[in-house]
């Protein structure tokens, strides 16, 4: 598959996961007679189908599970006891900050260890790669071998669409976890205060971050500027300055007049009217400040929702004044940017069933149900959102999934390419006089790791 059309197939999925959950219109056969049980992490909904399905196949065994910490890692976590329960197996649950999650999982695939059963994947950040090195295991056959899957679990929930996305040169990389957009947060209440308007367009959130900035209490704006975990952040300013990562024959598209523009804007933003250390920020050190009121405006995940409606966390004048909106436009329009998360088996695992197990029950819709409920975008296409969730945050999500594209450049090599491009972002965040030079410089590192990876 091209890479290009890879990147299209996927964002049309997102669409139509997207559209099926808000309408809930689907087709489906009469369920059996439904019965509930309960788990060490909470009630779970189960059928007469699935009792009967011999859960305990694998019972006194374990499966090891390394996951990125995001919002689905935190809201699945309390719910294992569950699956522990129905199966008797043993969850080897680790979870790790991304930085330190991708090198953990580079090192151990790459050694060829069998001891990695299930890793969370972003198909944006690793799907060429891990195909090319051989790291997956195809799920096709898993899901449709009724031998080892459930009868309730109803694969063709997810849609031909996106599992298409997640299915690389003939192989199905991962289940789908998670689908995010790029969510603008901000305060009305302190908007309000300043008599400005949420801004719409880039060049007004500079003039609204302006009015609203206090140096020495709640700073205006917030993103990531920690080098690689950045550039999820600046791809929608990329796109709405009009230009893209890559051009028409896969090399660097960004070190143009457009592309520095946005380079030059979102370091400004940071620079001038963000947190302290802002190089250093990433969304660990930015959730925690928004929650706290110490951001006005902050822009990241649209999965961060549950943390963020979190009482235990998150000060009632934040909940009480929280707005959800679109991204600003810019001089080359309205786009937005998606990051979709899979659950993958490792081909070089000694327990792939015993993995299965753990990835069907994750991916199930008694669990995609339960962990929407903390306001994780789920990929099953008949699973809406609850109520309580915030009815302008689904608008926002279902808007922008129709305008979005890919988060990260389509190409084999990206963590290289990452960290070539958050150099640039580093240095645009402390002087805007280098920020060029390091485009420049940026863009001759991503093309000869393009080059390099052939």
């Amino acid at each position: 598959m091209g890479r290009r059309s890879f990147a299209l197939i996927l964002a049309l999925a997102m669409i139509v996961s997207a559209c099926s959950a808000e309408t809930g219109e689907t087709t489906t056969t009469p369920a059996p007679a439904e019965t509930t049980t309960t788990g060490g992490g909470g009630e779970t909904t189960t059928t007469a189908a699935s009792e009967a399905f011999d859960w305990k196949r694998f019972e006194g065994e374990t499966v090891r599970v390394i996951a990125n910490q995001n919002p689905w890692e935190a809201a699945i976590s309390p719910l294992i006891p569950q699956f522990e329960e129905l199966t008797g197996m043993t969850v080897e649950f680790e979870s790790l900050p991304e930085e330190q999650f991708r090198q953990r999982l580079q090192v151990e695939l790459t050694a060829q260890s069998t001891d990695v059963d299930v890793f969370m994947s972003a198909v944006l950040q690793d799907g060429l790669r891990f195909t090319q090195a051989g790291w997956y295991e195809d799920l096709a056959a898993y899901a449709q071998n009724p031998d080892i899957t459930s009868p309730d679990y109803n694969f063709d929930d997810f849609g031909d669409g996106l599992i298409e996305g997640h299915t690389i040169e003939g192989t199905l990389i991962g289940i789908p976890i998670l689908t995010d957009v790029e969510m603008f947060y901000y305060r009305k209440d302190i908007l309000e205060a300043a008599n400005v308007e949420v801004p719409t367009t880039i060049e007004e959130l500079e003039e609204v971050a302006a009015a609203i900035d206090d140096p020495n209490g709640t700073r205006a704006y917030g993103s990531r500027g920690r080098g690689a975990a950045a550039v999820t952040q600046l791809s929608t300013y990329l796109y709405n300055f009009g230009a893209d990562w890559t051009d028409d024959s896969g090399m660097a598209g960004f070190n143009n007049p457009d592309g520095i523009a946005a380079f030059e804007t979102y370091g400004r933003l940071l620079r001038e009217y963000g947190p302290d250390g802002a190089v250093n920020n990433s969304w660990e050190e930015l959730l925690p400040l928004f929650q706290q009121g110490q951001l006005a405006m902050w822009n990241d995940s649209s999965a961060f929702l549950g943390t963020i409606l979190d009482p235990e966390n998150t000060q009632q004048v934040v909940l009480d004044n929280i707005v959800y909106a679109r991204m600003p436009t810019g001089p080359g329009g309205e786009n937005n940017a998606f990051f979709p998360w899979a659950l993958s088996m490792s081909a070089l695992s000694d327990s792939k069933e015993q993995a299965w197990y753990f990835i069907q029950w994750a991916t199930s819709p008694e669990v995609v149900a339960e962990l929407q409920l903390s306001g994780v975008a789920g990929a099953r296409t008949s699973t809406p959102f609850p109520d309580d969730i915030p009815q302008e945050w689904v608008e926002v999500v279902q808007y922008d999934l129709e305008i979005a594209r890919p988060k990260l450049p389509i190409v084999i090599p990206v963590p290289e390419v990452r960290d070539a491009i958050g150099a640039a972002i580093v240095a645009c965040i402390e002087s805007e006089e280098d920020c060029a030079s390091a485009v420049e410089t940026a863009a001759e590192g991503f093309n000869a790791a393009v080059a390099a990876s052939g």
